[in-house]
């Protein structure tokens, strides 16, 4: 009996090892579990933690491309002012420089007309300048024909006088 009562005991003690060995691999499997649950946490909560970093640097980021798109669109909105001006001005240039265009054709045309005008002008002059030089020609001449006619004149009125005073001194002498 006693025997059987330590075969018994053996056999319990053996089977209660066996169940502590079971329960000790269960519990190392329950603690390996625990351990990379864990371990899980841990890289998650550091992830959580870089997440949240990131968060916050794209929001700040997030904050400064605000800044700078609100300092942009009042750039833009400024630039779209200035263009508008530069365009009013453009178009107003535009407008100027057509007026100067058009008076450059009128007075081209007004000058063309002048010249037209001063050719015609110098046509005559140079026809006066002719008929002037045709008329000194005649005064010329008609002067030494007037010199020659005085001459003449001159002759004849000698001759004349000295013909009355032949026929003076004939009719002297026949009343004698």
């Amino acid at each position: 009996m006693a025997s059987e009562s330590t075969d018994r005991l053996n056999q319990i003690s053996a089977e209660l090892a066996g169940i502590l060995e079971s329960r000790i691999q269960e519990l190392l499997g329950a603690m390996k579990a625990a351990e990379q649950a864990t371990r899980q946490v841990v890289s998650t909560e550091m992830e959580i933690q870089r997440y949240q970093h990131l968060q916050e640097g794209l929001q700040s980021e997030m904050a400064d491309l605000g800044q700078q798109t609100d300092a942009l669109r009042a750039r833009a909105d400024e630039v779209r002012a200035q263009h508008t001006g530069l365009t009013s001005e453009r178009d107003r240039l535009r407008d100027q420089v057509d007026r100067f265009e058009r008076d450059v054709r009128e007075s081209d045309a007004q000058i063309e007309e002048q010249r037209g005008r001063l050719r015609g002008l110098e046509e005559e002059s140079e026809s006066l300048r002719r008929e002037n030089t045709d008329l000194r020609t005649k005064i010329k001449t008609l002067e030494e024909n007037v010199v020659r006619m005085r001459k003449l004149r001159e002759e004849l009125m000698m001759s004349i006088s000295g013909l009355s005073q032949q026929m003076a001194s004939l009719n002297i002498g026949a009343k004698e």
